[in-house]
């Protein structure tokens, strides 16, 4: 890794008022072969534990997968380092340049960032350039050009002074951070459609790891833990290593040591929006489907009423629905009364609260019952239509069928009453004439 104080040994001179230069000698493609062969290494350890407890080689297959994405990525680091060399280097050369210049006309610069313009299925350099994104909207150019010398692996980088304001809208894309806007307004995507994709992305990906973590320990449970334990102590290992700087380099070692707990963190990262919406459901359906089958087979238990279990079904679901759907301050209370409510220890815990007050807003509440219904009463139909079967049992299928229709039959009501438009006093008037009337006519 190129660190500041490696930036100095780098030859810089000056040739006139519009450019700078400066010399590089760039890293060779096969350099840090130990780094290559201690992973090499580390793989056939695995492949020959496993082979040793289990006679098998079932490990051998992914450790293969993982060598070879590890192989690509070392032969890169050569070309990696060159670039960020570079990068740095034209950055130490031209920010204050920049600075300069930006101050000159009264505006701020944003982001700046090194660009190569390539073609070609070998990335051939066509030109290059420091991109600056300016607040009022414009990007500049500020060209560099790279050539090699005479000596091998020596190439000399010319910066230019002077600055174009860009026209090339691939350039503009590059840096400018609306990028993603204009990715957006091209599939017209809106807010809500955006949302949920996030939450379905989110859902899929947390089911894939939880589910993928369960098959893993149950399946590799001796192989799982010698592996944990083996990582560990080379982390460990590789720690001790570089705080007494065995061998030079040895931070590269610790870098690709340490890209597990960085993937993990992520990982985690990741699965804590899913833990929120899953544990969201959990504790709502908890509540208002498990609190009314809790008091009804109570009741079944000590004999104050006697209920079938279709019975008990039927009024649960139906009486669940209602709850979730239409109750909103009680699934909102339901909440809060739960481990997801902002404790006001910490910033994330009020925007997890946020997020599990959206989840069980009436509309989305509506709609994933709907789905769930949907789906059941789909499989149920198709078993029935097919093979004159059921999901479940004959009883238990019609109770879950009279369940949904008690609750679409309730939420047309709650529309049509919002649609109704009674005015209470013209009605109460209406209603004192018609008794008037009545009387007079009587009378």
């Amino acid at each position: 890794m190129m660190r500041k104080k490696d930036i100095r040994k780098v030859e810089k001179w000056k040739t006139s008022k519009l450019s700078m230069h400066f010399r590089l000698a760039k890293r060779g493609l096969f350099e840090n072969m130990w780094l290559n062969l201690f992973v090499l290494f580390l793989s056939v350890v695995v492949c020959g534990l496993e082979f040793g407890l289990n006679r098998s080689l079932y490990s051998f297959v992914p450790v293969s997968i993982l060598y070879c994405v590890f192989f690509l990525w070392w032969l890169g680091i050569p070309e990696r380092d060159n670039d960020t060399i570079v990068s740095m280097v034209i950055h130490d050369i031209l920010d204050d340049i920049v600075e300069q210049d930006v101050r000159a006309i009264g505006t701020n610069v944003i982001k700046s960032m090194v660009n190569y313009d390539t073609k070609g299925t070998y990335g051939i350099i066509t030109a290059s350039c420091l991109l600056v994104l300016l607040d009022n909207g414009d990007v500049w150019e500020y060209p560099f050009d790279c050539r090699e010398t005479e000596s091998k692996g020596v190439y000399v980088v010319e910066c230019k002074r002077d600055y174009t304001v860009s026209t090339n809208q691939q350039h503009i894309r590059k840096i400018n951070p609306k990028c993603w806007n204009r990715f957006n307004e091209c599939f017209k995507l809106s807010k809500r459609t955006l949302l949920g994709g996030l939450l379905a992305t989110i859902i899929i990906v947390g089911c894939l790891i939880f589910f993928g973590s369960c098959y893993l320990v149950t399946h590799f449970k001796w192989q799982y833990v010698l592996v944990v334990f083996g990582y560990v102590c080379i982390y460990i290992m590789m720690k001790w290593l570089s705080r007494r700087r065995v061998r030079r380099g040895m931070h590269i070692v610790e870098n690709v040591i340490s890209l597990p707990i960085v993937v993990f963190y992520l990982l985690v990262q990741f699965v804590m929006p899913f833990i929120t919406i899953v544990g969201t459901y959990f504790f709502v359906v908890l509540f208002a489907f498990g609190l009314p089958a809790t008091i009804l087979i109570g009741f079944n238990h000590f004999g104050w009423l006697a209920f079938r279990l279709e019975t008990i079904i039927f009024v649960v679901f139906t009486m669940g629905s209602i709850i979730c759907s239409h109750c909103y301050g009680i699934t909102k209370w339901i909440v809060r009364s739960t481990p997801l409510r902002d404790w006001g220890n910490h910033t994330y815990e009020s925007y997890r609260e946020q997020l599990a007050i959206y989840l069980i807003h009436p509309s989305n509440v509506v709609f994933l019952l709907y789905l769930i219904y949907f789906v059941f009463l789909l499989i149920s139909g198709y078993l029935q239509v097919e093979n004159g079967n059921y999901l479940i049992s004959k009883e238990i299928d019609e109770s879950v069928l009279k369940a949904f229709l008690v609750f679409i039959a309730f939420t047309n009501m709650r529309i049509k009453a919002k649609d109704a438009e009674f005015d209470v006093l013209e009605l109460y008037q209406r209603t004192l004439k018609h008794l008037y009337m009545m009387s007079k006519y009587t009378l």
